[in-house]
């Protein structure tokens, strides 16, 4: 006759086998004869939690841990079946307490990450694995999910270590080379990526992603065909072929081959009609290329089928600013419409009011925290707006606390992290998880430099995590959202009366509502090329977005009066030869000699500023104005003819232009535009005046004053917060 541990042995060997229907026979016979037999038990979930049947499992291994409350293993199980009901929180609990159990409990440590992982807890996470793969030596899943993790949290020559040290420990772990050939993309390194691609592909050769990555190498590296054989092998192996071509767009779009991307984009469309993420990317693409009726009814396809996709609902507001005719009531409208689909839920949600800020029993007044969030603490044009001032801002009683929603760095970044008291990565964490870990900082205000641009956070500020909130610099409208309480502007920017059709408080800085931080490195003012006898030059340097019929008619207006002049047009869209055959196109159309004219694509930052000096005059579009070109061309001592609408988006190079002092180049309508623009062109002893004296007169004016701006800015935040 078998004893209990006979079938306890043979249930054992069925489930080792893989046999989970015999094993839990077999447990179930040894608890139906010893009711409390904690293994049994233990194991009988076990095979349930391996059956997809998690709360079953909890069921069991609960039972085995009323039994026998000291056995790690059952800790461990029991989080894995919570995490398996989405119980996050709850497994996190169980696996501590396998660990306090049994503190060498490699897999439990590795658990314990993998649920803190899905918390978005990853620096936790980090700090689990790390321990895991300490505990047991060859541990490659671990420095595997390790990797992911630093990935996630931007940490990327860190993870790179991780998935060399699990592939170390396994050469045939296939995820972690094919990971690794990610990271290496996202770093700029194709040619390692290449290399860890290949090595994926050699273990498996349909692996779709590594394929993809290997797409990706081939495009960084100029090899057009062959990224395209790998883009078409990906699609092949992989299962989900839109998927596949879905990324290629991606990768396409990165670089600016946006009409090979629109075409990948397109293609996911035909073989998943309801992929509401190629929709939304398809519509960036035709709002790069200046396509913006196509990028509208794009974006409004893919709300249909996803109304929670907020970030497309930002772009769609965003894009009303590029709309001719476009009016301040209808700029609040559009973007009123983002906060009911997005912010309205969330007030429910926001913490109560604390009162004001308490002043010190000796009367002196306590410094203000502030925090920032952006993803372009770099060089960006909201960056270069933003540093001079925020570099001045501690003098002026401020204690800076800058949350980084970005992975890169640069020269700019230096400069941010060095000024904060406290600094932040965030772009690995949650809407909800961010405005978590600001909350528990608790600034005083918070400032937003992105809105609705790529990186922009609303979905953090529609929580309400500060007490005030502050939009500034990096978005060129209302935010439209309840939960704002202030936008920096000017006088140029808002004019009196203009504050009805702003959701914020509008906060009026005495001269411009940024201090430009010109690069280093600029080349030299020099004379305008017409003066050597070339023909005149006008210049365009703002994205095609911008563009319009409008504005097309008063550059054939402006070309028509000057039979000898010439155009440049310089943005990085141009970069794609099929984007720049579209625009040859409608110049041609508009009535423009596209013999006149010169397209150029992406370059430097510093050869785009050789570029705005080799032009007599700068054309800004309308309605949506330049900003970060403006201010380059004006450096470069280049005048910029301007028609401001009443938008803010509109008035950005009429404020640059006041407050720098430049006289001649604001119109009052497209007539006056055309005849300003053909003045400058015809008066070159003007224009040299203008180059000879342009430039110190901005370094020393408020322009560029970072530390006059801070202390109007504290101020203004000091009384708000007050």
């Amino acid at each position: 006759m078998a004893t209990i541990q006979d079938v306890l042995t043979a249930a054992l060997a069925h489930h080792q086998a893989g046999r989970l229907n015999e094993a839990a026979a077999g447990y179930r016979a040894v608890l139906d004869a010893v009711p409390n037999h904690a293994d049994a038990a233990h194991l009988l979930g076990v095979a349930h939690l391996q059956a997809g049947q998690p709360a079953e499992a909890e069921r069991w291994i609960r039972a085995a841990i009323q039994s026998n409350r000291r056995a790690p293993d059952y800790h461990d199980n029991l989080g894995s079946a919570l995490k398996a009901q989405g119980r996050l929180d709850e497994a996190v609990t169980a696996h501590r307490q396998a660990i306090r159990l049994r503190p060498d409990f490699a897999q439990a440590l590795y658990n314990l990450g993998n649920a803190l992982d899905a918390l978005g807890r990853r620096e936790e996470a980090v700090t689990a694995y790390r321990q895991a793969a300490a505990r047991r030596p060859g541990y490659a899943k671990a420095r595997f999910n390790l990797g992911n993790a630093l990935t996630a949290l931007g940490r990327r020559d860190e993870a790179d270590q991780a998935f060399r040290a699990a592939i170390a420990d396994d050469p045939s772990f296939v995820e972690a080379h094919a990971n690794r050939g990610s990271l290496l993309l996202s770093l700029g390194k194709a040619v390692e990526s290449n290399a860890a691609s290949a090595r994926a592909l050699a273990l498996r050769p349909d692996h779709p992603t590594a394929l993809t990555n290997r797409a990706a190498a081939f495009l960084a590296a100029g090899d057009a065909a062959a990224a395209d054989g790998a883009a078409r092998r990906a699609a092949r192996a992989c299962p989900d072929l839109a998927d596949a071509r879905l990324r290629l767009g991606e990768a396409l779009h990165r670089a600016n081959r946006l009409a090979e991307a629109g075409d990948a984009y397109s293609i996911a469309l035909a073989l998943a009609p309801d992929l509401a993420e190629a929709l939304a990317n398809l519509a960036v693409v035709r709002q790069t290329q200046g396509l913006l009726d196509d990028a509208e009814r794009g974006d409004r396809r893919a709300l249909i089928l996803r109304p929670d996709l907020a970030e497309v609902r930002s772009n769609l507001a965003y894009l009303q600013l590029f709309q001719p005719g476009v009016t301040l009531a209808g700029v609040l409208a559009a973007h009123r419409a983002w906060d009911d689909a997005h912010g309205a839920p969330l007030r429910a949600g926001w913490p109560k009011p604390t009162g004001k800020r308490k002043t010190p029993a000796n009367g002196a007044e306590p410094p203000l925290t502030v925090g920032i969030l952006s993803g372009d603490f770099r060089r960006h044009p909201a960056g270069q707006f933003a540093i001079r001032a925020v570099e001045a801002l501690p003098a002026h009683g401020i204690r800076l606390f800058l949350y980084a929603n970005q992975t890169e760095a640069d020269d700019l970044t230096a400069r941010f992290r060095a000024v904060a008291e406290r600094w932040t990565p965030v772009a690995a964490l949650s809407d909800a998880e961010l405005a978590e870990r600001i909350r528990a900082d608790r600034p005083d205000v918070l400032i937003d430099l992105a809105g609705h641009n790529a990186r922009g956070r609303p979905g953090v500020f529609a929580r309400k995590p500060a007490p005030i909130q502050v939009a500034w610099s990096g978005y060129m409208a209302t935010t439209g959202m309840a939960a704002m309480d202030g936008l920096i502007a000017d006088r140029h920017h808002v004019p009196d009366g203009a504050e009805v059709h702003y959701r914020e408080r509008v906060l009026r800085m005495p001269d411009a509502f940024i201090a430009y931080d010109p690069p280093d490195g600029a080349p030299d003012v020099t004379p305008p090329p017409c003066l050597s006898g070339a023909p005149v030059t006008f210049g365009y340097f703002n994205i095609l977005t911008k563009l319009n019929p409008e504005v097309l008619r008063a550059w054939a207006a402006i070309l028509a009066q000057l039979p000898d002049s010439r155009l440049l047009m310089k943005t990085k869209a141009l970069s794609c030869p099929i984007t720049a055959a579209l625009w040859r196109d409608r110049l041609t159309k508009a009535g423009i000699d596209v013999n006149r004219v010169t397209m150029i694509g992406a370059s430097t930052n510093l050869e785009h500023m050789g570029w705005c000096a080799s032009v007599d005059v700068a054309l800004d579009p309308f309605p949506f104005s330049g900003s970060t070109t403006t201010l380059e061309t004006l450096w470069m001592g280049v005048p910029v003819v301007t028609l401001p609408g009443e938008t803010f988006s509109s008035r950005h190079s009429l404020a640059f232009l006041e407050v720098a002092g430049v006289e001649g180049c604001v119109a009052t309508d497209e007539a006056a535009y055309v005849d300003l623009a053909v003045g400058w062109a015809t008066d070159p002893t003007r224009l040299a005046a203008l180059r000879n004296s342009l430039r110190a007169r901005m370094a020393a004016g408020p322009l560029c004053d970072g530390d006059r701006l801070a202390g109007s800015l504290a101020e203004a935040l000091k009384k708000l917060a007050s």
